[in-house]
């Protein structure tokens, strides 16, 4: 049961449901950009792994993950770390959408959207290479494994001849991009939105000290060095990160929408 003290915030998460479905049922449907949008220019690039759809699946992707730690919260479940891990997730998908959707300038979006597509051959590339340390792997596998590895590197070459930016650097250029853009009027929300994603990610890699922020310390007994602490988990402390990736997935939808969108 939600406590009286966090109603407020139950309600608010609450007031975000209906947006949430409407994206779920989005998500359930191809949406090509239309013929001579911003979009379809910028697909033109790169029509082997066009990057409207790397920033449509980002969206849904922050979608799902908002949904996740919804569901949670609707069950009357509160997780101390495992709901942060969600958001950060959620809040990570977001932000790379509108890092890629946000840029006016055409070439801009390109080189961040297929910066984007190569970094999804590199880790699938990476994984492949691991999958050859399997023991008793056999001649026909490894010929199978090795050829879809030079099929990943020559899709990787691609994307740099195509003009792939920088690789993606989330915590120094992704996360700001998007708390600036969707914050630029309230500096105080735009550090808040970056703080919270060094928080985040303190309890994705599983370190202490971004949950010892959350946690009500006992004194120590005598003659003891430590002392035991509570982290039971809280409506407000999840509805922050959770309205900040909101607020930036329903930026990257409505971007999404206007670069698709075929010139009048």
């Amino acid at each position: 049961m939600v406590r009286d003290s966090e109603e407020f915030f139950f309600a608010h998460l609450q007031s975000t449901e209906v947006d949430l479905n409407r994206w779920r049922i989005r998500a359930k449907r191809p949406e090509p950009p239309e013929r001579g949008s911003e979009l379809q220019l910028d697909d033109a690039g790169f029509a082997e792994h066009p990057i409207s759809e790397m920033a449509r699946i980002s969206l849904i992707s922050a979608g799902e993950h908002l949904r996740l730690a919804w569901t949670a919260i609707k069950a009357g479940q509160l997780y101390p770390i495992a709901h942060f891990t969600t958001l950060r997730s959620a809040l990570l998908a977001a932000s790379q959408a509108v890092y890629i959707l946000g840029p006016e300038e055409s070439e801009v979006r390109r080189a961040r959207g297929l910066a984007a597509v190569a970094e999804s051959y590199k880790r699938s590339r990476q994984f492949h290479i691991d999958t050859l340390r399997y023991p008793n792997i056999t001649d026909s596998e490894r010929q199978s494994i090795d050829s879809q590895i030079a099929w990943l590197s020559e899709r990787l070459d691609q994307t740099l001849q195509a003009g792939a930016g920088k690789p993606l650097n989330i915590s120094d250029a992704v996360i700001p991009y998007a708390s600036k853009l969707v914050y630029e009027r309230d500096k105080t929300l735009e550090l808040e939105v970056n703080l919270w994603w060094r928080r985040l990610s303190g309890d994705a890699h599983s370190l202490t000290w971004s949950m010892a922020q959350r946690t009500v310390f006992l004194a120590s007994k005598p003659g003891q060095i430590l002392s035991e602490g509570v982290a039971g988990g809280s409506l407000e402390e999840v509805a922050q990160p959770f309205e900040a990736s909101y607020q930036i997935l329903k930026r990257g939808w409505s971007l999404y929408d206007q670069r698709c969108e075929a010139p009048k």
